[in-house]
């Protein structure tokens, strides 16, 4: 019985799920992005470089009414590397949604009428334009699950297809991440 009850101590010491208050908020978003402290890392970006960064992203949780980890590991870069020293005028960073991750980027009005909720993701992708991110959703997947412009997000813009921005922004210096 008591090598039960260590498993279970140690279980809910090394599961990230409850070590939540070891995370630490912002400084550029409040609410989304939490990060780990980390002591004295080996490899930290250079301070006074500008970096171009785009985010593809085509899977969500699945969990309907909960934000899209994918989405929220946006702000959680931008937020680590701001308590390491970059500020935030020298993060460029974009955002492609496809696939099952178009759902992420509707209005509430358009969320709620196919999924019966609010959209989870709408004050993190708000939080994101805040930031200067700029957020694309693919029109091919869009219009191939049904939906047109008018169901976006205001926090969102149409690009022809999620692989017309990746290249367009990788033509520009841009260093693509892909988190799915």
């Amino acid at each position: 019985m008591k090598n039960i009850g260590l498993i279970i101590c140690i279980f809910i010491i090394t599961f990230p799920g409850f070590s939540q208050e070891n995370t630490s908020k912002g400084p550029i978003f409040k609410n989304f992005g939490n990060v780990y402290k980390i002591k004295n890392p080996d490899l930290l970006l250079e301070k006074n470089k500008v970096y171009k960064i785009i985010f593809d992203v085509y899977t969500d949780g699945d969990i309907l009414k909960e934000i899209n980890p994918n989405i929220n590991t946006v702000a959680r870069f931008m937020n680590m590397h701001a308590q390491n020293g970059i500020k935030l005028k020298n993060m460029e960073i974009v955002l492609v949604l496809h696939g099952d991750a178009i759902k992420n980027a509707l209005n509430n009005a358009s969320f709620k009428k196919k999924y019966q909720l609010e959209n989870p993701n709408s004050k993190l992708l708000a939080a994101l334009k805040k930031a200067d991110v700029k957020t694309y959703v693919c029109a091919q997947s869009l219009t191939y699950q049904g939906f047109d412009k008018k169901d976006l997000s205001k926090n969102v813009e149409m690009s022809l297809s999620a692989l017309t921005a990746l290249v367009y922004y990788q033509t520009k210096g841009f260093q693509l991440i892909t988190f799915n």
